[in-house]
């Protein structure tokens, strides 16, 4: 490789590290649970990236085309693990996202118990504590609701692009959102955070 190809490939790194990396190792730690390989996930990635052609297309933003490699390099770290990427279920008794409604909400349609304040959530968010209960919760989660809620709310992509990336129709994303939301508040609950700490 000369030193003007050396050049260009870590320009595009730093480029592609600047803009996007936080969000990348977001996303790979709450999907993998570990931040060591979280970090060499995101590099394999962006490596991944400099060999990649971007799609010819356009359709989708630089952000999504990372992501989209991202969510393949975790796949076959979970694959490699040979072990299930999550667990199906919050409790043992709760296979569906329409029993934590049940759990959650009377029948009348208000909650069960009165949620409190919302606190600060900036601190919340910046707590190391906060990110390792939720990538507990997530792996807690049906696959597709966590990806989509991590893709749509984590990551802030569209839902679009959450829907493209995820393989499931833009309405499914909507009930997926609704789904993971419920369950997470239940978990993050049973934790002993309360809707106070949630940003």
């Amino acid at each position: 490789m000369d030193k003007t190809e050396e050049q260009r490939r870590r320009a595009a790194i730093q480029t592609w590290l600047k803009a996007y990396g936080t969000s990348l190792y977001r996303y790979a730690l709450v999907r993998v649970g570990q931040r060591e390989i979280a970090e060499d996930i995101v590099q394999e990635t962006l490596l991944g990236a400099l060999r990649a052609t971007r799609p010819p297309d356009g359709r989708a933003s630089e952000k999504t085309w990372l992501v989209g490699i991202l969510k393949h390099k975790i796949a076959d770290h979970l694959r490699s693990r040979q072990r299930s990427p999550l667990d199906n279920s919050v409790d043992p008794g709760l296979d569906d996202g329409d029993d934590i409604e049940a759990v959650i909400f009377r029948t009348d349609g208000r909650w069960r118990e009165p949620t409190n304040g919302w606190g600060d959530p900036l601190k919340a968010l910046q707590g190391k504590t906060f990110w390792q209960h939720l990538a507990t919760c997530l792996g807690r989660l049906p696959a597709t609701q966590s990806e989509v809620f991590v893709l749509r709310e984590v990551e802030d992509l569209s839902v679009e692009d959450a829907a493209r990336l995820a393989g499931v129709s833009v309405g499914n994303v909507y009930v997926l959102l609704h789904r993971a939301r419920l369950t997470l508040r239940h978990c993050l609950q049973q934790i002993g955070l309360g809707v106070e700490d949630m940003p």
